[in-house]
């Protein structure tokens, strides 16, 4: 996907993609990570996500990265948390203060992030990133994030997988072969649930599938 077509969906206030709460597989699934509990979290394509507020609230840190300034600023005002702005290297950086503080949105390029950048980053969640991605852009995200992030770094993962003959997305049919596929060479992955079924289209009820298939998938980064 181009990065027109996001700030388009921003700015016509499309987003559909975006929870009212935090999301209910994070709630339940985070512990199964093993965490220490204080470690920063790096999101990408995070948007305003009130996820980010969840982790927070758990003890992490958070760094999210963004396309859209309109969403990085919104997380902020829609939560009534105060942040100071300014610019670093191709990025233009929201970072939260006071009650806010440990949390930060970097908004520019996820392409454009460098090693260092995540380098305080020892555990990961996507929840909207993978499946945003085309087939085209997939192989390059899973590429660029595990050049990015250190080794024994930690996530959860959630995707998503349905009959692409009834709906081409995004957010697009990420498959358990396709997950393999992009990231086995270089994170060791662990399914942890599978749900299925009508009940799972939430949003997408309208979108002209039967049915959903959502995984959700421990990734440690290997050596």
């Amino acid at each position: 996907m181009q990065a027109d077509y996001w700030h388009q969906k921003w700015a016509d206030n499309k987003i559909g993609f975006h929870q009212e709460r935090a999301n209910k597989r994070l709630e339940h699934h985070w512990a199964d990570l093993q965490l220490n509990g204080d470690e920063a979290v790096f999101v990408p394509l995070c948007g305003k996500s009130l996820d980010m507020l969840w982790l927070h609230r758990q003890g992490h840190s958070v760094l999210g990265v963004e396309l859209s300034e309109k969403a990085a600023s919104s997380f902020f005002s829609d939560n009534a948390l105060p942040c100071e702005q300014h610019e670093m290297a191709s990025f233009r950086v929201f970072t939260g203060i006071e009650e806010a503080q440990g949390i930060q949105i970097l908004v520019g390029d996820f392409f454009e992030l460098t090693p260092s950048q995540l380098s305080h980053c020892k555990a990961l969640y996507d929840r909207a990133s993978l499946i945003a991605m085309n087939q085209e852009m997939r192989g390059e995200y899973a590429a660029h994030l595990a050049r990015s992030l250190a080794p024994e770094t930690r996530g959860l993962l959630l995707a998503i997988s349905y009959d692409e003959s009834r709906m081409q997305g995004p957010p697009f049919s990420v498959p358990r072969e396709n997950v393999h596929e992009l990231l086995s060479d270089h994170f060791d992955i662990v399914e942890l649930a599978h749900y299925g079924g009508p009940e799972r289209l939430g949003n997408l009820a309208d979108s002209g599938l039967e049915t959903l298939d959502e995984r959700v998938y421990v990734l440690t980064r290997n050596m």
